[in-house]
C-alpha cells in the first residue's frame, strides 16, 4: 500500500500539534471552571462531562500524532 508523500504527512503532524496545544489550552480552561464556584450540581456534572470529552480528544489527538510521526519514521 503506498504511503502519503513525507511534505504531507509533516503537514499533518503540524496541524496535529497546533490541534493538541490548542487542546490542553481548552482543557486548562474548563479545569479551572470546574475547580471553581458553579451554580448548581447539574451545572458541574455538565462542567466535568465536558473535561472528560476533552481529556478523550486530546488522548486521540495524542494517538494520532504518534501514528503519523511512525509511519515518518
Amino acid at each position: 500500500m503506498p504511503t502519503p508523500p513525507d511534505a504531507y504527512l509533516r503537514d499533518i503532524l503540524a496541524q496535529a500539534e497546533q490541534d493538541l496545544a490548542a487542546a490542553e489550552l481548552r482543557r486548562a480552561q474548563q479545569a479551572r471552571i470546574v475547580a471553581g464556584p458553579l451554580n448548581s450540581p447539574e451545572t458541574r456534572a455538565a462542567a466535568e462531562l465536558l473535561l472528560r470529552e476533552i481529556d478523550r480528544t486530546i488522548t486521540s489527538i495524542r494517538a494520532n500524532r504518534h501514528l503519523i510521526a511512525d509511519i515518518l519514521a
